[in-house]
């Protein structure tokens, strides 16, 4: 997947704000952990738990098996500890750091019926305590970290605390008010608002599963309500535009309501029409075959994760054709599904993990996910995951193998996007045989002299879809060279679904259930290696059909896929 991300300039005043505004965050952040230590976050100490919370993440009693033999598969690794304590080894990267600390693990055990669990579940907290609790800082503290392994202690607590000692109880208790007090110091300070919701909703958490004041509850009931506000946007999407972020949201949300509603106490005011609004855009982004779609960020989810969540949902709304504040729109027909991202990317430190992918699409057909983007990697993040951002990584149109949005090379400001499509338009056609959608974005406008185009027209019976990609030319800046730019329009294709040429130039797409595409193109496709990111054991080869041409050959290029 060949494809890169030039350098391009800013404006004086762009660059100035962000630099100031990083350096302010940056400030900012460096006060307040600089009071961090544990005699800061020290104080009284809870004596009991009220409760346990619902885990709605699916337990593996092969994952407990294998952690009660002292081998941890996590982060599509395999790591042999021989009977050590795995917080004192050298660990194989940091992705799997960060699993390991979480401890969402422990819901494997729990669910284990082997005699060993619940020793190895409490062998191994004592272990972390004994390692971490006396320095806050690396990645068994990082603010995602330490809230996904609050909620694992406070929700699995049965399987720690089963048989233990008073002694360990009290210090167990004790490590879970450090950590709470820990959230509360940092968490304003974090610039990944994904991350700050879910230190919020652990501290709701910590809030009932505790004893707590009325004040207490209410205090960080409004906390929550306020990051609610600021990220859920009015069509159920999040502001980073991941479809992941909303799922990941709200299966931590669903048993924080649970236990509100359990205990008896009023919930967060905004809690409940959010939740509501979130169901919405899951369903929304959820594909024929039940898996989620890979936009901005989003990876491998299972069909039966994402329908243990959304069954949840009680309002039974149908699936939205469109959330126009999250910049999406979806076609329906027949067994297919096509949804196109047509929105802008969000803009400053949230664009560091938003993708080059405007006016790209995927489509379903039954249980077959056919035409896919490839997705952001669970694993080998330090890796893949520049690469899964390109615009080449998703099913669209490039220029000179330049993204639509380029990220910034500055070590200091990030990997934000630091020029992206501005001016995009979409809107919606149908009649008695189709439903179509006719989109367009400015992102090669600046450096190219061109805008891309692009019609789909889904048939109503879903057994067709049809498209037209074109590039036209802005005539307002006579001396940008328009001419004789290499263009490409690729379609990745899910690993499941096997290419084949055919002799009049066409390509047959099959699926193992027998289901089989034909695709055509007014230029011929090729068929290409591909690298699928968002696989559930990570990236592996796949493969994509590619439409190549020249600037001053065509400037409209139709293409059809065809159920046969």
């Amino acid at each position: 997947m060949a494809a890169v991300s030039p350098k391009i300039g800013l404006t004086l005043t762009k660059k100035l704000k962000l630099y100031w505004s990083e350096s302010w965050r940056r400030l900012k952040r460096r006060f307040v952990l600089g009071w961090m230590s544990p005699v800061r976050v020290g104080g009284a100490v809870p004596d009991r738990l009220l409760l346990a919370p619902i885990d709605l993440r699916a337990p593996d009693i092969f994952v407990a098996s294998e952690i009660i033999a002292g081998r941890f598969p996590l982060s599509s690794k395999m790591f042999d500890t021989k009977g050590q304590n795995p917080f004192t080894l050298s660990l194989p990267d940091s992705e799997f750091a960060s699993e390991l600390h979480s401890f969402r693990w422990l819901r494997h055990l729990r669910a284990s019926d082997d005699p060993l669990a619940e020793d190895v579940a409490r062998n191994l907290t004592q272990a972390w305590m004994d390692n971490y609790s006396k320095r806050l800082s690396g990645s068994a503290w990082t603010l995602d970290v330490t809230s996904k392994r609050l909620i694992a202690w406070l929700s699995h607590s049965p399987v720690v605390l089963a048989n233990a000692d008073h002694e360990f109880y009290q210090r167990f208790m004790g490590s879970i008010a450090q950590q709470i007090r820990y959230l509360r110091h940092v968490t304003a300070s974090d610039e990944d608002p994904s991350k700050r919701l879910a230190a919020r909703l652990a501290i709701a958490m910590a809030s009932l599963c505790l004893p707590s004041t009325n004040a207490t509850v209410k205090v960080t009931a409004n906390a929550l309500d306020e990051e609610i506000e600021a990220q859920i946007l009015s069509d159920g999407g999040h502001i980073s535009r991941n479809p992941q972020a909303t799922l990941n949201i709200l299966a931590d949300l669903l048993p924080l309501r649970q236990t509100y509603i359990n205990l008896g106490c009023a919930l967060p005011i905004r809690m409940l029409p959010a939740i509501d609004r979130m169901f919405l855009a899951l369903r929304f982004f959820r594909h024929s075959s039940g898996e989620i779609a890979l936009f901005n960020g989003a990876n491998y989810v299972s069909a039966n994760y994402l329908m243990s969540i959304l069954q949840n949902d009680e309002t039974s709304v149908q699936t939205a054709g469109k959330l126009p504040q999250s910049g999406y729109w979806r076609l329906e027909a027949g067994k297919s599904v096509l949804i196109m991202d047509a929105g802008a990317a969000p803009e400053g430190r949230l664009s560091k993990g938003a993708h080059a992918g405007c006016l790209s699409f995927e489509f379903s057909s039954g249980a077959n996910r056919l035409v896919i983007n490839a997705g952001h990697p669970q694993f080998q993040r330090s890796r893949f995951a520049e690469f899964s951002r390109l615009t080449a990584a998703h099913s669209t149109l490039v220029v000179e193998e330049t993204s639509s949005a380029r990220v910034s090379h500055s070590k200091f400001l990030g990997p934000i996007f630091v020029h992206e499509p501005k001016d995009i338009h979409i809107g919606a056609s149908s009649d008695e045989t189709f439903d179509g959608l006719h989109a367009s974005h400015d992102g090669y406008l600046k450096q190219f002299g061109l805008i891309h185009q692009r019609q789909v027209r889904l048939e109503k019976d879903g057994k067709s879809l049809s498209g037209l990609d074109s590039i036209e030319v802005d005539g307002s800046d006579k001396t940008v060279n328009i001419s004789n730019k290499s263009i490409l329009i690729r379609f990745h294709i899910h690993p499941s679904i096997v290419l084949s040429p055919l002799q009049d130039g066409s390509i047959l797409l099959e699926a193992s259930d027998g289901d089989r595409w034909i695709f055509n193109a007014t230029v011929k496709g090729e068929i290409e290696a591909d690298i699928f990111f968002a696989d559930v054991l990570g990236p592996r080869a796949s493969s994509q059909i590619v439409i190549s041409f020249n600037s001053d050959d065509y400037r409209r290029i139709a293409w059809i896929l065809k159920a046969v």
